[in-house]
């Protein structure tokens, strides 16, 4: 969907509100520095990855979103984005609420960057987040990100599954269990021949 402000005024923020329940979306917030006309803000929503975006993104992800802002260009102070997430697609995929972000996908850099994102409320359908940004591309509401000991980022929910390797001490105690089973089994065989 797209949507035109015909004029949007520093010191006052213009909303749109989206109401479509299989959109990502709740509402844009946006504020300008100077006075910009014919603001256009249009909306796509990708249920795979866009083409036009050559990195996958890391963990599971709810929805792709391409906003496109028209007529705006560097009278953009900041904007908020209000992300709506089904609450069955958090749970089916073992994540909690505060497991949910949203990624800005950085063109030059080909990368997913999770933005600063806070739950702001729910209802009984919905989880609902904030943020803010200063430009628009494409964004994904996904799992957030966590990096591991190796350097590897992987989703909250792979991170949960993976068993911690603590390599301390686990060779100890598998040394320990060897040296008291082979005690073990020479004391049993040492009185089966006497």
């Amino acid at each position: 969907p797209s949507h035109t402000f015909t004029k949007i005024t520093p010191g006052a923020a213009e909303v749109k509100k989206y109401t479509d329940p299989d959109l990502g979306l709740k509402e844009i917030q946006i504020e300008v520095k100077s006075e910009a006309q014919s603001v256009k803000v249009s909306v796509t929503k990708y249920d795979e990855k866009p083409a036009a975006v050559s990195i996958e993104k890391t963990g599971k992800t709810y929805q792709y979103i391409q906003i496109k802002v028209d007529n705006i260009g560097d009278k953009l102070d900041k904007a908020k984005i209000s992300s709506k997430v089904k609450k069955t697609w958090v749970s089916d995929n073992g994540l909690n609420k505060e497991d949910v972000a949203l990624f800005k996908y950085d063109e030059s850099a080909n990368k997913w960057n999770e933005l600063t994102t806070t739950f702001n409320s729910e209802d009984d359908t919905y989880y609902y987040y904030d943020a803010e940004v200063t430009s628009f591309s494409y964004f994904a509401v996904s799992e957030r990100v966590v990096v591991t000991a190796t350097g590897e980022e992987v989703g909250v929910s792979d991170e949960k599954t993976t068993p911690t390797r603590d390599t301390g001490n686990t060779w100890i105690w598998i040394v320990v269990g060897v040296i008291v089973l082979a005690a073990i089994i020479s004391g049993v065989m040492y009185k089966k021949r006497q």
